[in-house]
């Protein structure tokens, strides 16, 4: 599948289908913000499916708080490490680990976890001695934060590596070609649901009946745009990732 900047589409386009086919001339029965946000949540849940965008971002450390929001667009932390050097340009990179159960206030504070020299709660983990501990790097995540060692402070930077969404909360989606039908028909879905709240007689039929076009298995719209999606070469991939990043430091997908 070839790719060009020129295959995206724009919501107004898949507006022009979808107004048509729901005979919404003029937004009378929903908004043009109503129709955008089926958009973008469509694009989202594409996104948790295919694994399409892997990205990284570089944070300046937080040596304060030791703790670190997850970014914006994210939803899932795949790898995590520390550098010095200058922001997005690494010299000594060192890979932090996954602790579980590490909580901490803070810098200069203690803290408690798992796997703790002085807890002993399951007898399977072998507790690290303190001369051990200082030479690993290692953090945990809870309620979408990450809370690090204070030995990671001697790093001034952190980058993370995650999946994205297509589209962040909020912004104005961009469709890949690929994905146009599934956005267009998620939408019609969408439209034709609350129509059958209003009225089921009219339209349980054809809400079922578009419903069984988006998700019915091997052939349907759904598990087309997931197809194509996986079907992209490397660098295919890396030009829709790019080109859909807009983060602030070296959106590069790995």
């Amino acid at each position: 599948m070839e790719f060009s900047r020129e295959r995206f589409i724009t919501p107004d386009e898949i507006l022009a289908d979808v107004l048509e086919e729901a005979q919404d001339y003029g937004y009378r029965e929903h908004t043009r913000g109503w129709y955008v946000s089926q958009m973008q949540q469509c694009l989202s849940e594409l996104s948790f499916d295919t694994l399409l965008l892997k990205l990284f971002q570089d944070f300046a450390f937080p040596a304060a708080t030791l703790a670190l929001s997850m970014p914006e667009n994210s939803w899932n932390i795949r790898r995590v490490y520390v550098y010095d050097g200058l922001l997005g340009d690494p010299v000594t990179v060192k890979k932090v680990r996954w602790k579980r159960g590490y909580t901490t206030y803070g810098a200069g504070v203690g803290w408690i976890a798992d796997n703790k020299a002085d807890i002993d709660d399951d007898p399977f983990l072998i507790p690290l001695s303190s001369s051990a501990q200082e030479n690993i790097y290692f953090a945990e995540m809870q309620n979408g934060v990450i809370t690090f060692s204070s030995n990671c402070a001697d790093f001034p930077f952190v980058r993370l590596y995650f999946n994205g969404t297509l589209t962040p909360i909020g912004e104005t989606p961009v469709v890949p070609e690929f994905f146009r039908q599934a956005v267009k028909q998620w939408t019609m879905l969408e439209v034709y649901k609350i129509r059958r709240n209003k009225n089921p007689r009219a339209y349980r039929v054809i809400y079922n009946d578009a419903y069984n076009e988006l998700y019915r298995r091997f052939d349907g719209t759904w598990e087309k745009a997931m197809k194509r999606a996986k079907k992209l070469d490397k660098q295919m991939a890396d030009d829709v990732k790019e080109y859909l990043s807009k983060m602030n430091v070296n959106n590069i997908g790995v």
